[in-house]
């Protein structure tokens, strides 16, 4: 066994312990892997930022892009990875379209030691409108799209303005029919709306416990009156005694017709007459035979139409042309009668939030009841002459957000610019802010400028396709 021993930790020592041989032969391999991934490196940094680089640069121009979605550019051919048509190339114009000008930048220029623009006549509008930017169109492309301009002329708008009207009933010839004081409706005279009344006539007939215990006392007083007095007081006082009954006859709403009634029967009346205040027509009616009726109860309501209102919509443009006592002419929707004359009787101070338009007064007699409320028509203002510039109503786009024009500055370049608008007479719309005499502007094919004004704002935006999306090749 002793003898064995030292052969089998010989043999182990052999198979753990690996030879010098083995120990060079992996060091040569680990070096010359090491010397494979430094020449790799050292090629890859030659190729990419040596002389003889072929890398690409950081950005190169954009030459293409994709006409349904503008963002959408590469300078290399491909295909659009949204709806995969193919790009085409950018149109020269469209490769360095001009950024909007903000009146911030425009304020500023010149602070820094920069060209200072001039400055912009008076009454022209310096503010870019939203959206769109210049565009630079060939004679070519303006014949296809069928585009002309106009010159802004200066014409004097002395004609009328003509805008929507409405009749109403008016709010000072309105009344309310109440009781003074609590009772029993006995009888109801008038029992639907539309009718007309006249004043003092007898709508209802109520029976109330403190008109009629009034009447009796009004009676008692008249003969304290007539009968010679044994307790001293003075003829003088009985009558004051009369007088303070028959007033509180008055103060419950009794007419003095009808107290006189009472007087001349000498016996109370056990219902009085409710009568109308004023001639008109009942508008609404609440009276029901047997009704216990209170003060705060309107029984009918009336309206007097012998005079009513004429009321005109006006845009917030025109309010500074009408003034109050302006004459006006009304004609009625579906009527072949002449117009009716009216004067301006008041200008409402406040704008409708949601149409924007001013309520314009007119009141006009109206005996034979031609007018009646909910008619509309037409409300026509005879408005003085002054020269205006004025524009084709076709060359303003407004957006609800800002009114502006496509000016020809020459060489195919349209630029955008806002204006303020006035009246419209015919064809022609005035222009208040914004143009010059003698400008032109685009008339027709306005919408196609614009659309391209848009594309051109878009590309605009995206300096960039890579920061869109990636392009297909």
């Amino acid at each position: 066994m002793s003898d064995e021993s030292p052969d089998r930790a010989e043999k182990v020592n052999d198979h753990s312990e690996p030879s010098p041989r083995s120990l060079r032969v992996m060091a040569v391999v680990r070096w010359a892997i090491l010397l494979a991934v430094t020449a790799l490196a050292v090629h890859s940094v030659w190729r990419y930022w040596g002389p003889g680089s072929t890398a690409l640069p950081a950005h190169r121009e954009d030459r293409y892009y994709c006409p349904m979605h503008p963002q959408i550019r590469s300078p290399d051919p491909g295909e659009c990875p949204i709806c995969h048509m193919t790009l085409e190339p950018i149109p020269e114009e469209r490769r360095q379209p001009a950024a909007p000008r903000t009146s911030a930048s425009a304020s500023d220029a010149g602070t820094d030691g920069g060209p200072v623009t001039a400055a912009a006549p008076v009454g022209v509008t310096t503010l870019p409108p939203p959206g769109v930017v210049p565009v630079t169109l060939s004679l070519e492309r303006q014949q296809l799209i069928g585009m002309t301009t106009a010159p802004v002329v200066r014409r004097a708008l002395g004609q009328q303005l003509r805008v929507p009207g409405v009749v109403e009933a008016p709010e000072n010839a309105a009344a309310q029919v109440h009781v003074r004081t609590p009772g029993f409706l006995e009888r109801v005279e008038v029992r639907q709306s539309g009718v007309r009344v006249a004043r003092g006539q007898t709508l209802a007939w109520i029976y109330a416990p403190e008109i009629y215990q009034a009447e009796q006392e009004l009676l008692t007083a008249r003969r304290w009156a007539g009968a010679s007095t044994d307790g001293g007081m003075t003829e003088s006082g009985h009558d004051d005694v009369f007088a303070s009954a028959r007033r509180r006859l008055q103060f419950l709403g009794v007419a003095d017709g009808d107290i006189n009634e009472v007087l001349r029967r000498g016996v109370a009346m056990r219902a009085v007459p409710v009568r109308a205040p004023i001639d008109g027509y009942v508008t609404r009616y609440a009276a029901v035979l047997g009704q216990y009726a209170t003060p705060e109860m309107t029984l009918y309501e009336l309206s007097d139409l012998s005079r009513v209102w004429i009321v005109a919509s006006l845009y917030e443009r025109d309010l500074a042309r009408v003034r109050r006592g302006m004459a006006a002419q009304f004609a009625a929707a579906g009527e072949s009668g002449p117009p009716i004359a009216a004067r301006v009787d008041l200008i409402e101070p406040s704008v409708g939030t949601e149409t924007r338009t001013a309520r314009v007064r007119l009141s006009v007699a109206n005996p034979a009841m031609r007018l009646r409320p909910g008619q509309y028509g037409d409300v026509t203002f005879s408005l003085p002459s002054a020269p205006s510039l004025v524009v084709p109503r076709d060359a303003v786009a407004n957006t609800g957000v800002a009114q502006y024009v496509f000016v020809d500055s020459g060489g195919g370049r349209f630029e955008p610019r806002r204006v303020r608008t006035g009246a419209l007479v015919g064809e022609v719309l005035e222009v208040i802010d914004g143009l010059r005499e003698g400008e032109r502007v685009v008339a027709r094919g306005s919408f196609m400028v614009d659309s391209e004004s848009r594309l051109q704002a878009a590309l605009a935006a995206s300096p960039a396709a890579s920061d869109a999306g990636t392009v297909t090749p």
